[in-house]
This record gives structure tokens, sequence and C-alpha cells, in this order.
């Protein structure tokens, strides 16, 4: 009676997960399962991204101050530690603005003109105080703050064995549970990743930022989490 009822039941049960796994299924007893994998960390740099915009009567003025912050940045960005690989500055963005006044009559044009600066920061306690810089520079706006490992490729390395080790227990509890003896795999997912997005119905190589704030001045450490996911396709002996 068992092994009849393993038999018609078990490819019924799972048949969903065919879609999770998004791979063709054996024509024997099979089982598809699904297994995630996290490795959390300190980060140990950052990716500051900021903006230098300035607003004036004439598109002469406007550039001259926005030049005038990105030079005095990156004239300071030595006393940081920072590497002249480690910045990239934008071309020189400049536009007609037009506002009105309260009788929605056009007022005199003004340009205003605005560049980019992003810069890696492998000192965080440094973080603050390179900000502070900016500022002083004339720099108006922080668009991004990215936290980054340098071990990063590890650690993915790590978040998959722990989901690959994932899948291999739950197939071989599901075969166990019902009679049966877990076989070779028959497929694994892994197309398509991609950092951000990843891929059909799962999250594959996903990066999450938790716990930044800025508080007193400085940036509460925060917390990288590196998930993996992996579905994969198992044959069945009875």
């Amino acid at each position: 009676m068992r092994k009849r009822f393993f038999a018609a039941a078990l490819p019924l049960t799972l048949a969903s997960a065919a879609a999770i796994a998004g791979t063709p299924l054996p024509d024997g007893p099979h089982v598809v399962v699904q297994g995630e994998g996290k490795v959390s960390v300190a980060p140990d740099a950052a990716v500051v991204t900021m903006v230098a915009r300035h607003r004036a009567g004439n598109p002469g003025e406007a550039k001259r101050v926005v030049d005038s912050a990105v030079s005095a940045l990156l004239e300071a960005a030595p006393g940081f530690e920072i590497a002249p690989d480690d910045i990239t500055a934008s071309d020189l963005a400049l536009r007609e603005a037009i506002d009105y006044d309260d009788s929605d009559r056009p007022l005199p044009p003004a340009h205003v003109a605005s560049r980019e600066v992003k810069v890696r920061i492998d000192d965080l306690d440094r973080l603050g105080a390179y900000m502070d810089a900016a500022l002083s520079a004339g720099f108006t706006d922080v668009s991004d703050v990215s936290f980054k490992s340098s071990n990063e490729a590890a650690l993915r390395e790590q978040a998959r064995a722990r989901a690959v080790a994932e899948v291999r227990e739950k197939a071989e509890g599901l075969a166990i549970a019902f009679g049966g003896t877990l076989g070779p795999v028959y497929s694994i997912n892994s197309v398509n990743s991609t950092q951000a997005h990843g891929y059909g119905n799962t999250t594959l190589d996903r990066v999450q930022v938790t716990g930044s704030r800025l508080e007193g001045g400085r940036y509460l450490q925060p917390t990288l989490d590196f998930t993996e996911r992996v579905s994969a396709v198992f044959g069945i002996s009875r």
C-alpha cells in the first residue's frame, strides 16, 4: 500500500514546485525542492554619490560654482586616502529653468548646473568626515550611500553552499518520509541570476543593507545580507 501511494501521490503533491524549479521534470518519481542560504556581515567600504548643483542668472556663473565645488572635493580626496581610481565625476549638466510669479508671468530665465561625484571609501570611520568635507566644498545633495564588502565573492559562495546544503537536506527528508531513497540530481536552477532582480519567482544574489541611519553625525553600523536561493530536481528510488 505504501509504495502504491508513494508512486501516485508524490509527483502530484510536488507538481506545483515545477514552477519554482523552472526546468523539465523527469518521468519517474522525483522531488523538487528549494533552499536558501544567507550570510550576514558588517561592511568594510562605502560608495558615496553626491551632487553639486547651483542656480544662477547666467550659465557661466552656474558652471563656475559647480566646477569649483568638484575641484575642491577632488583636492580633499587624498586626505581621506581615496585613490584616484576610486573617484568618478560626471560631465557637467546644464539646463535652463523658467519660473513664474504669483500672476503666472514668467520670470527672467535662470540656469542650473550640476555634476555628480561618486567615491569609494574604504575607511568607514571617516565616512561622516568625508561627507562634511563635500558639503563644505559646495555639494548640495547626497543622492546615495551604498555599503560594500571587499569579500563579496567569497561571501556569495558561502551563501550558495548553504543553499545547496539546505536543498539536499530537504530532498533527503522528503524522500525518506515517503518511503524512498534520494537519487541523483536531475536539474539545478541557476539560470539568469542577477544581483538586483534575480530570476523567475525567486531572488538570487540579493544584497540587502539594514540598520544604516545617520545619528549624531555618524552612521550606525549596517549589516549586509547576501542571500542565495537554489532550486533542484532529484530522482527518487523506491
